[in-house]
C-alpha cells in the first residue's frame, strides 16, 4: 500500500533548548527568555486527542521535518528556539516549535511569513497517485492571534488503494514569541476540535 507523505523522513534540529544569537536575559527591551516548561507535554497531547496512541515524546535528536519545510515553523531574526516531538511510534508525528523575537514586531513579521509559507506549501509536493488541497484555514482565540491550517493529501481516483495523508498546523502569536504545531497523520488526521484543544493548551503555556 502506498503512503500519501513520507512522516518517517526526518529532519535533523541541532542545539534544542540553547539561544541563538541573543541573550535570554531581557537584553532587548520587552523580550522574555523560552524554558522547556513552555512547551507542550506528552499528557497534554494524549489528552487532547485520546484516540491516537500518543506514547512518546522527544526532547533530544532527530525530530520529524515539518510537512511545508523550515520556513514553515520559524520567521527571521530569531534569539531563542525550542522544539519538542510526540509520536505513536507507527504513524502519527506532532512537534511544536517555538521561537523567540527581539521584538513584538519582529515576531508579528514571523508570524505572518510562517502563515504565507503554509499558504503556499512549495517545500513538498504529493507523489503522482495523490493530489493536494487546504482542508482547513480559519483563526481561534488563543494567544494574541492563532491560525489553524491543515493540508491533506488524498489518492487520485486511478489509485484508490493509496493511503491518505492529514498535514495540520496550529500557529500561534503572543508577545515577542510564535508558537507553530506541526503534525502528521494517516486518513484526515486529528479532529478538528482535538486538535484545537491542543492549539490553545499550547497558547497557554507561553509568556506574557
Amino acid at each position: 500500500m502506498k503512503k500519501a507523505f513520507g512522516i518517517a523522513a526526518a529532519a535533523g534540529i541541532s542545539a534544542l533548548g540553547v539561544l541563538a544569537g541573543a541573550t535570554a536575559t531581557g537584553a532587548q527591551a520587552g523580550t522574555i527568555g523560552l524554558d522547556r516548561g513552555k512547551l507542550l507535554t506528552l499528557q497534554q497531547v494524549q489528552k487532547a486527542d485520546p484516540a491516537t496512541k500518543w506514547i512518546t515524546q522527544v526532547d533530544r535528536g532527530r525530530l520529524p521535518a515539518a510537512y511545508c519545510g523550515p520556513a514553515s515553523t520559524e520567521g527571521k531574526a530569531v534569539a531563542q528556539r525550542l522544539a519538542r516531538g510526540h509520536t505513536d511510534e507507527m504513524m502519527s508525528y506532532g512537534t511544536q516549535y517555538l521561537s523567540r523575537y527581539q521584538s513584538k514586531a519582529a515576531a508579528k513579521a514571523a508570524y505572518t511569513s510562517i502563515l504565507a509559507t503554509l499558504k503556499t506549501c512549495k517545500y513538498s509536493k504529493p507523489s503522482p497517485t495523490h493530489a493536494r488541497r487546504i482542508t482547513e484555514n480559519r483563526t481561534i482565540k488563543a494567544g494574541d492571534a492563532t491560525t489553524i491550517l491543515r493540508w491533506w493529501d488524498y489518492a487520485l481516483p486511478s489509485d484508490p488503494g493509496s493511503e491518505n495523508g492529514a498535514f495540520p498546523y496550529a500557529v500561534t502569536l503572543k508577545g515577542t514569541v510564535v508558537s507553530v504545531l506541526a503534525f502528521s497523520q494517516d486518513g484526515t488526521g486529528m479532529k478538528a476540535a482535538n486538535f484545537d484543544k491542543l492549539a490553545v493548551a499550547a497558547a497557554a503555556k507561553l509568556p506574557g
